[in-house]
C-alpha cells in the first residue's frame, strides 16, 4: 500500500549524466502530469480549484520543484489552510500510486485482481503483487484522460536518450517512485487488444516526418523509434488542421496515438508489426522548435 502523502510539495527528477533536457520534452512532461493532477482533484470532488506553482528549476540538476495551491474562484489569491494541505497531499498521494500501478503492470492487463475492504491487490504477469487503493484502482481502470497522459509522460521522456530515469520526490529528494528508462516504452503503451493470431498495440509516440501526401487514402512516411514505417492518418480532424492553414513539413514531430497492427509469426514463435495507422494526431512540433534547456 502506498504511504499517506502530507505536503502540498514535491519534485520531478530527470535524471541523466548531461546538465541539459529537451525543452519541448521538459514543457510536454509537466504538461501531462499536471493534466493527471487536475484530473485528480475531479475525482476527489474536493470542490476546490487547485493550481500547480513552479518553484524553482534547480541549478545542476533536472530537479523541477511542484507545489499545488487551492485558489478561490472569486479573487484567485492562494489559500494556505490545514485542508488545503489534506487535498493537495491526496492529490499527490494518487499520482505516485498510478505510477507504481503503471509501473507494476508494464503496459499490460493485471493476471489476476483481488479485492480486500478498501484496498486491491494487482498481481502482474511475472506473479508479483501489488496493493492499492481501490480507489485509485478504479481511476486507472476507467479514467482515459488519465491514462492517455500518463502514457504520453512516458514517451515523451523516452524521446530524450540523455534521461536515464523518471522520479517523483519529496522536497528533499527522497524518492516516492522511480522508473528507469528500461521501462519508459512499457509505460507509453496505452491499450492492448489481443484476438487469437492478431494484436492491436495503441499508444502514444513521437513521429518525425519523412514524407507527406495530402491525397485521400495514401500514406505518410516517418521514422519511429529509429525505423521508418508508412502510416495512414485516420484523425477526422487532421482535413480540419489542413483546411485552417497549418503546414507540414519534412523533419516535423507529429505527438501521435499510433496503432500497431501485428501478426503472430509461428516460424519465429513471436507477433510482429504488419501495419501502422495514426488514430489522433495530439500536437506538431515544427522541426525549428526543437532545442535544449541548459542546467549551468
Amino acid at each position: 500500500m502506498q504511504p499517506q502523502i502530507d505536503s502540498n510539495n514535491f519534485k520531478i527528477k530527470f535524471d541523466g549524466q548531461a546538465h541539459q533536457v529537451d525543452a519541448q520534452v521538459l514543457i510536454s512532461s509537466l504538461i501531462h502530469t499536471t493534466t493527471i493532477i487536475q484530473e485528480l482533484n475531479k475525482h476527489l470532488d474536493s470542490g476546490k480549484k487547485i493550481e500547480i506553482k513552479v518553484k524553482a528549476l534547480e541549478k545542476g540538476s533536472f530537479l523541477i520543484h511542484l507545489e499545488l495551491l487551492e485558489t478561490t474562484l472569486e479573487s484567485l489569491k492562494n489559500i494556505f489552510t490545514k485542508e488545503n494541505i489534506i487535498v493537495a497531499s491526496s492529490i499527490i498521494t494518487g499520482l505516485v500510486a498510478l505510477i507504481e500501478l503503471k509501473k507494476h503492470l508494464k503496459g499490460k492487463s493485471p493476471k489476476e485482481i483481488k479485492r480486500k475492504d478498501s484496498t486491491t491487490i494487482i498481481i502482474n504477469g511475472d506473479n508479483n503483487q501489488l496493493s492499492i487503493d481501490s480507489n485509485i484502482y478504479q481511476i486507472y481502470e476507467s479514467d482515459t484522460v488519465i491514462n492517455d497522459a500518463l502514457s504520453q509522460n512516458f514517451d515523451t521522456i523516452d524521446q530524450d536518450p540523455a534521461i536515464a530515469a523518471f522520479e517523483i520526490t519529496d522536497e528533499k529528494e527522497k524518492p516516492y517512485v522511480r522508473v528507469e528508462r528500461s521501462d519508459f516504452k512499457d509505460l507509453s503503451q496505452k491499450i492492448e487488444i489481443i484476438d487469437e493470431n492478431k494484436k492491436t498495440i495503441i499508444e502514444n509516440t513521437r513521429l518525425n516526418i519523412v514524407r507527406l501526401s495530402f491525397e485521400e487514402g495514401l500514406k505518410w512516411d516517418f521514422y519511429y523509434r529509429g525505423n521508418k514505417i508508412s502510416a495512414k492518418i485516420t484523425d477526422p480532424n487532421f482535413q480540419k488542421l489542413i483546411d485552417n492553414g497549418e503546414s507540414f513539413a519534412k523533419g516535423d514531430i507529429l505527438e501521435v496515438e499510433l496503432q500497431i497492427n501485428q501478426i503472430f509469426d509461428s516460424s519465429v514463435n513471436t507477433y510482429i508489426n504488419k501495419s501502422y495507422q495514426v488514430n489522433r494526431i495530439i500536437q506538431h512540433y515544427n522541426r525549428d522548435e526543437q532545442q535544449k534547456i541548459k542546467f549551468e
